[in-house]
């Protein structure tokens, strides 16, 4: 299969090629990422070669694109998302600040296996006609994408209300080598009709290479098969099969499953932002009887692991898109936690969600139990949710979140 020339994107190449024979190339600036001469294996590896130009200020950029998140994340089609990258695996998610370019490069990696990874990129192929919305978002070009041995695709979209209400653009390259799948996605603003331009878009093009090729070392050199026995690598190895967490369970998205009523309460940003700027982790959701979130977070130091462990806590199961406020059985709790060396906190509660009106007095369209653990041990942080129907014994339910979770706990290595 020829990821580097996918149907239709003859012209484009034609058309880079034609802007760099007028001389748009002199005007690029050279990026200064080293390139070692040999790919990262493990995704502490890859944090390690990015770090001194990682923007980790916490004013900025806290938290960044989650590791779960589809592939081309700013494009939202409707139902099941089919660009799902793998999950269960070791990734990393940062933005980088690089001289050449004015906004910083939106990077996130992932070390799976070569057939997942080349998936991956078919599927964010695939998924490019759906960014293309008329009167919003217009897909500019798909171009192949084939440079120092990561072979995928890029996409330009057009967007008409970017920042502010003013247009802009954004590019994003899905690319594999080997078992390493790579993200790489920039953003820059244009005048209202003149389009996007093609400067910014060959210059973020040259630094995200740049940055490929500090991960994915010389081309000449093996492409990474599988993970090393790393931190990250163990931790995704340990992760409990499905069927743990109850009959026909399986990876989130679920194509064909159907509504389920405990499915993702409503829409968390505490959980859904929980990948810390450079963190390597380790990211899972099952959805089937019960719905299940994991995260692995591995920070530099004990102070960011705690408040990395304490954050996703806060949450009370409101949603601010419930006309109706939610009634508890079980009110929310926050309680000490601990499970073998694992200690933090659990929270704990049980809701009731009205149907949407016109309805009976007391008619309620779900019950929902949901259970969060949040421990850490040194500089390691373990997120687990749990939900399920809390049917006519919401205390007996939350007791069995608890429990299952408790078990995943005792199965995952606890790293210093």
């Amino acid at each position: 299969m020829d990821l580097a020339r996918p149907p239709g994107t003859r012209i484009a190449a034609a058309a880079i090629t034609l802007l760099f024979s007028l001389g748009v190339a002199d005007q690029l600036k050279s990026p200064a990422l080293p390139a070692p001469a040999a790919a990262a294996t493990s995704v502490e590896e890859i944090a390690d070669r990015l770090r001194r130009h990682l923007d980790d200020d916490a004013t900025r950029a806290p938290y960044v694109t989650p590791p779960d998140a589809p592939l081309l994340a700013w494009c939202r089609p409707q139902g099941v998302d089919t660009r799902t990258p793998p999950e269960g695996v070791p990734a990393y998610s940062g933005e980088l600040l690089l001289p050449e370019l004015e906004q910083p490069l939106r990077v996130r990696f992932w070390l799976t296996s070569p057939e997942a990874a080349a998936g991956a990129v078919t599927a964010a192929r695939r998924g490019n006609g759906e960014c293309d919305r008329p009167g919003r978002d217009a897909l500019q070009d798909v171009a192949g994408f084939d440079r120092l041995g990561w072979r995928g695709v890029r996409a330009l979209v057009a967007m008409d209300a970017w920042d502010d209400g003013e247009p802009g653009a954004v590019a994003t390259i899905v690319a594999a080598r080997g078992g390493l799948l790579a993200e790489v996605t920039w953003t820059w603003p244009f005048e209202v009709g003149a389009g996007p331009g093609r400067q910014v878009l060959l210059q973020g093009t040259a630094s995200a290479t740049s940055v490929l090729g500090a991960v994915g070392g010389d081309p000449a050199g093996p492409a990474p098969a599988t993970a090393t026995r790393s931190a990250s690598a163990r931790m995704a190895a340990a992760l409990p099969p499905a069927s743990s967490y109850g009959e026909d369970m399986t990876l989130w998205p679920a194509p064909g499953a159907g509504p389920r009523s405990h499915e993702r309460v409503c829409g968390d940003p505490s959980h859904e932002q929980n990948a810390h700027a450079g963190a390597p982790a380790v990211t899972r959701r099952l959805i089937g009887g019960v719905s299940v979130r994991e995260d692995v977070l591995f920070l530099p130091d004990e102070h960011s692991a705690e408040r990395a462990r304490a954050r996703p806590l806060g949450w009370d199961g409101s949603c601010s898109s419930d006309e109706d406020e939610p009634s508890y059985s079980v009110d929310p709790r926050l309680d000490p936690f601990t499970s073998g060396p694992w200690a933090g906190q659990i929270r704990t509660f049980a809701v009731r969600y009205p149907e949407p009106p016109p309805r009976p007095k007391g008619a309620f369209r779900r019950s929902v139990a949901h259970v969060a653990v949040g421990v850490r041990h040194g500089t390691t942080v373990v997120h687990l949710r749990w939900q399920g129907p809390a049917g006519t014994d919401p205390a007996a339910a939350l007791r069995t979140g608890r429990t299952t979770l408790m078990r995943t706990l005792a199965r995952l290595p606890a790293e210093g």
